[in-house]
């Protein structure tokens, strides 16, 4: 992320819209999960884990970001909020860094248009997931983040973007299956769950 992505990011106004994206895939998703293991990619500031908590109500969190400020940031303002409970390091989704089938769900808020390879990082997800478990995943659209203000503000590249035939393709390829019912596309932004088969 450039200087004004991570502004927005950290931004006082991210946490409604991000609660907002939550509720909708709990919706997709049938419900929270109670108790399990889950995991968010990309987790910033912590503000995801803090969500996740609240709404799936898992019994432990790993999170981890690129950014070693944002780790940082989590690990201090969320991590004593929930203590034996969560797991906060820097991390890429290219190669998750946790053991075949270790989690019941993995969460996305926006963060794979950032990765060059999306092909590893789908393998990455579908491989830490278990058998019968759910990736949750919000990804801005590329009709928007590839707009002449979005590529001049934010820089991102062009390629690294999806439309929604290329997301389904990708998660498809990597051996998720998806149903009518578990997609939506909202506003600017696809919202969806994606499930590993049993």
């Amino acid at each position: 992320m450039n200087w004004a992505e991570k502004l927005l990011m950290n931004s006082p106004f991210r946490p409604r819209f991000q609660r907002r994206e939550a509720r909708t895939m709990l919706r997709l998703g049938g419900g929270s999960f109670s108790g399990g293991r889950a995991l968010e990619i990309g987790c910033g500031r912590g503000v995801g884990i803090q969500i996740i908590f609240e709404l799936f109500h898992p019994d432990f969190i790993e999170a981890f970001d690129f950014d070693p400020d944002q780790v940082q940031l989590a690990r201090r303002h969320v991590a004593p909020r929930y203590p034996d409970r969560v797991k906060i390091y820097e991390a890429s989704a290219e190669a998750i860094p946790c053991a075949e089938g270790g989690f019941d769900a993995v969460f996305d808020f926006g963060v794979l248009h950032h990765v060059p390879d999306h092909a590893r990082a789908f393998r990455e997800i579908f491989r830490v997931l278990k058998p019968g478990g759910k990736f949750f995943f919000m990804e801005p659209l590329a009709s928007v983040t590839s707009s002449p203000l979005s590529r001049w503000l934010l820089q991102h590249q062009p390629e690294l973007q999806f439309s929604p035939e290329q997301l389904r393709t990708k998660l498809e390829k990597a051996g998720f299956t998806l149903t009518g019912q578990s997609w939506v596309e909202k506003m600017s932004r696809i919202i969806g769950v994606a499930a590993k088969p049993n």
